[in-house]
C-alpha cells in the first residue's frame, strides 16, 4: 500500500473513500452538575472539518448522521454513498469518543478501521482526514495513522490454498491542513510496520516449518535485506560457549533438532570526528526466548496446553523485528539482539526432572520441572550477551509464565525490573503505541523459593508468585552487570480475536515498544 500526504480541500480529491475522524459530544451539566450525555438519536453538530463535505452533499450527511443516531462515540462508523455530488465515491464516518482522551493509538484505530472499511467496500484508494486537535503534533500524528493503516492489511495466509483475500487498498492518502513535509514520519511508520509484520509471521508460522535452523535463516535473510549484520552460534559454537542448560533443551527433541543461538549487531554509521569513529549514544541489547515448540519436556503438557506453543517464540520474533525497524530508521543507538532459538520436545535423550545443569555463567540448576525451559535458555543467552556486549541497558523478552497472564489478563505484559524510571518509560512509551505494560515487584522474599540442596538454584519455585520468581530467576544471570528489564509478554504475544489494526493470531507485539525505547520521538 503506498502512503501520501497530500493538501487541499478532501472533498475536492477523487477517492473512492473519504474517511473523517469524529468526537463524541461533550457531556453537558445537569441542574445538580451531573453529566448528562446527549441522546442516542440528537448526535452533536458536525465538527467543522465536515462542514464542507456536508455543505456538498446538500445537507446530506447531518440528516444521515441524525437518522442514524451517530454521536462520534469511540469505534461507531457511519458510511454514506456520494451518488457523484463529490469527488469521493463514499463519506466515512469514524467515532473516536471523547476529545479529552485523544491518544497516539486513538490515530492508529481510526486509520485502521478505515482501511478495513475500505477494504470490504473494494475500494483502491482511500483519504483520511486527521482531527485538528490543539497541542496534537502534526507529524506523530501522521506516524500513528501511517502505522495503524498498514498494520491493518496485514494476513498470513501462506497455507491457504483457496479463499486467499489480499487488501484492495494500494494507496492510502493523510490530508493534512497545509503543504508540511512529513516523510520522515511515513517512512518510520512504514519501517515499523515492516518489523512487525516480520514478527507477527514467524509467531503464526507452524513448528514444523519453523525449526531452529529455519529461525536462523530467517533472521540472515532480515539482517541481509536491512543492513545489519547477523552471526549464527550452530550446535559447535554452542558448546564452545559452554551453554549447557541450552544444550540441555536442545537434546530433548525427537527427532534431533538443532539449536540455534543468533546474534544481530545494528550498529549506527560511522562518523568521523577529529579522525576517529564517533562512538553511540548508548548500547542496548535485546535478548528474545525463541522457543519454537514446547510440549513441556518429561513435563509433558496437557494436548490442550500444546495447541498454540508454536508461539512461544515470540520474544525472539519481537527482537528480530525490532531490530529491522531500528536498521531502517538509523538511530544514534547501537543495538544488539540475541535469539535463543531451540525446540523442547520429548525423546530418548531429554534432560529429566531432578538433574543438575551447569550454566555458562557458571551457576548450577537443578531442574524440578522441564516445562521451564524458557529461563534456561534465556539463563545462558544473557550471560553470553553481557559478556560479549557490556551494555547500558539489557532488555529480555518472553512468553514465560502462565502465572504472568493470571495475575494480568491476556492483553498486558509484565515489567520486572529494579529501575524505577526504566520501568516508567517502558509503561508510557508502550501506552504511547498501543502495548500494554504493567510493573511487576521483584520480591526477593520469594528467592528462597529457588534454593536447592544440592546446586546453586533450582528452575522453579512454588505455584503462587510464578512469574515473579521466573524473573528473580534471570535476575540471578544478570547479577548487576546491567541495567535490567524482564518483559513477561506470555499474553499479548497472541490475539484471539481480529482487532482494529491486530488480526487474530500473532501480534508481533513489544516491536513498537522496543524501538519507542530505542528511538524515542
Amino acid at each position: 500500500m503506498k502512503l501520501l500526504a497530500v493538501s487541499g480541500a478532501p472533498e475536492a480529491r477523487s477517492t473512492d473513500l473519504l474517511a473523517y475522524a469524529v468526537f463524541a459530544a461533550a457531556d453537558t451539566k445537569g441542574a445538580k452538575g451531573t453529566a448528562k450525555k446527549p441522546a442516542a438519536n440528537k448526535p452533536k453538530t458536525l465538527p467543522p472539518s465536515l462542514h464542507a463535505v456536508d455543505a456538498a452533499l446538500s445537507g446530506l450527511l447531518s440528516e444521515v448522521a441524525a437518522s442514524e443516531g451517530f454521536t462520534g462515540a469511540a469505534g461507531q462508523t457511519l458510511a454514506v454513498h456520494t451518488h457523484g455530488r463529490i469527488a469521493a465515491a463514499r463519506v466515512l464516518l469514524v467515532g473516536l469518543g471523547s476529545a479529552d482522551k485523544l491518544g497516539p493509538d486513538t490515530l492508529r484505530r481510526f486509520a485502521g478501521i478505515v482501511v478495513k472499511h475500505a477494504e470490504k467496500a473494494k475500494a483502491k484508494k482511500a483519504l483520511i482526514v486527521l482531527p485538528d486537535e490543539e497541542g496534537v503534533r502534526l507529524e506523530p500524528s501522521v506516524q500513528c495513522a501511517a502505522e495503524g493503516a498498514l498494520l491493518a492489511t496485514y494476513r498470513f495466509d501462506k497455507y491457504l490454498t483457496k479463499d486467499k483475500t489480499t487488501s484492495s487498498v494500494e494507496v492510502l492518502e493523510i490530508a493534512l491542513a497545509s503543504r508540511s513535509k512529513v516523510d520522515d514520519a511515513l517512512a518510520r511508520a512504514r519501517a515499523v510496520a515492516e518489523g512487525v509484520f516480520l514478527a507477527r509471521d514467524l509467531v503464526n508460522e507452524p513448528a514444523g516449518s519453523l525449526t531452529p535452523i529455519e529461525f536462523a535463516k530467517r533472521a540472515v535473510d532480515a539482517g541481509r535485506a536491512a543492513g545489519f549484520k547477523v552471526v549464527v552460534l550452530d550446535e559447535k559454537g554452542i558448546a564452545k560457549e559452554r551453554m549447557g542448560m541450552i544444550q540441555a533443551v536442545a537434546a530433548a527433541a525427537a527427532p534431533y533438532t538443532p539449536p540455534r543461538v543468533v546474534r544481530l549487531e545494528y550498529r549506527p554509521a560511522a562518523r568521523a570526528k577529529k579522525g576517529a569513529a564517533k562512538k553511540a549514544a548508548k548500547h542496548v541489547v535485546l535478548v528474545g526466548k525463541g522457543l519454537t515448540f514446547d510440549c513441556g519436556g518429561l513435563d509433558i503438557k496437557p494436548a490442550d496446553g500444546m495447541l498454540d506453543m508454536k508461539v512461544d517464540m515470540s520474544g525472539a520474533a519481537a527482537v528480530l523485528g525490532a531490530l529491522v525497524a531500528i536498521a531502517r530508521i538509523k538511530p544514534d543507538v547501537a543495538v544488539t539482539g540475541y535469539l535463543g532459538c531451540v525446540e523442547n520436545g520429548i525423546g530418548g535423550n531429554a534432560y529429566h526432572p531432578g538433574d543438575i545443569l551447569k550454566s555458562r555463567k557458571g551457576l548450577t540448576v537443578e531442574i524440578n520441572n522441564t516445562d521451564a525451559e524458557g529461563r534456561l535458555v534465556l539463563g545462558d543467552c544473557i550471560d553470553l550477551a553481557l559478556s560479549e556486549q557490556q551494555p547500558d541497558l539489557l532488555i529480555d523478552l518472553a512468553t514465560l509464565t502462565g502465572a504472568c497472564m493470571v495475575a494480568l489478563g491476556p492483553s498486558t505484559a509484565g515489567v520486572f525490573t529494579d529501575d524505577d524510571a526504566l520501568a516508567e518509560d517502558i509503561k508510557r512509551i508502550g501506552k504511547r503505541n498501543g502495548e500494554d505494560f504493567w510493573r511487576l515487584p521483584l520480591n526477593e522474599d520469594l528467592l528462597g523459593q529457588l534454593k536447592s540442596p544440592i546446586a546453586d538454584l533450582k528452575n522453579t519455585g512454588l505455584r503462587y508468585g510464578g512469574a515473579i520468581t521466573a524473573a528473580l530467576f534471570l535476575k540471578q544471570f544478570v547479577d548487576g552487570r546491567a541495567t535490567w528489564a524482564h518483559l513477561d509478554i506470555a499474553g499479548p504475544a497472541t490475539c484471539e480475536k481480529d482487532g482494529e489494526y491486530t488480526p487474530r493470531g500473532g501480534a508481533g507485539f513489544a516491536v513498537r515498544t522496543l524501538v519507542g525505547l530505542i528511538d524515542p520521538t
